[in-house]
Parts: C-alpha cells; structure tokens; sequence
C-alpha cells in the first residue's frame, strides 16, 4: 500500500463524519430560515444567499466524495464479481448516502 493510499485513509476518517455533521446542520439551517420567512412579504436576501452558496458547497463536496468510493469500490477486488456490482448500483442511486454506507462497509479497509 502506497503512503497516498494511507494518507486517503486517515483524511476520510476526520472528513466523513464531519461532512455528515454538515449536512444534517444544513438541513436544520434550511427548514428555520424557510419557517422564519415564511411570515414576511421580503425574504431576507443575503441569508437566502448564503444558504444557496452552503448548499452548493454541500453537493459539490459529496458528489467528489460519491466519485472517488465510485472509483475504489470499481478498483477493489471483491470475493464475488456480483458484489462489485451491487455496490456500484448502491453508490449511483443512493448517491452521497450510497458512498458513505460504502465508506463505512469497505472504503476504510485497505484494497488488496
């Protein structure tokens, strides 16, 4: 295994759990603004702003992160061919959910 592969590794391990912190916050963020405003004839601009811009943020990040177990889950050599492709199914249409069930399942395990 290669130090790059362990460096991977080590960084997936701080950032999945903080990435999964993010968006439940995001999510939370979202559904207060949407009840704070929903009383006022003008929404407040720059909070909507700021909202679309963490949400962007949000997807940009995860759908990287979606790729990159996409591309380990095609790369690791698996017991039954059948299994490369169940997960591969999981990751593309779970998305971000599918490659962080994939993350905890396999991507913390080296590939062979």
């Amino acid at each position: 295994m290669n130090n790059s592969s362990i460096m991977d590794r080590k960084i997936f391990k701080y950032l999945v759990p903080i990435y999964i912190v993010w968006i439940i916050l995001h999510i939370i963020f979202f559904v207060s603004f949407i009840i704070s405003q929903a009383g006022k004839e003008t929404p407040d601009i720059t909070l909507m702003v700021l909202l679309l811009i963490s949400h962007f943020l949000v997807l940009i990040v995860g759908i990287a992160f979606m790729v990159y177990m996409l591309i380990d889950c095609v790369l690791r050599k698996f017991e039954k061919d059948s299994q490369k492709v169940v997960w591969v199914i999981i990751i593309v249409f779970l998305s971000i959910l599918g490659a962080i069930i994939y993350y905890y399942m396999h991507g913390k395990k080296p590939r062979k």
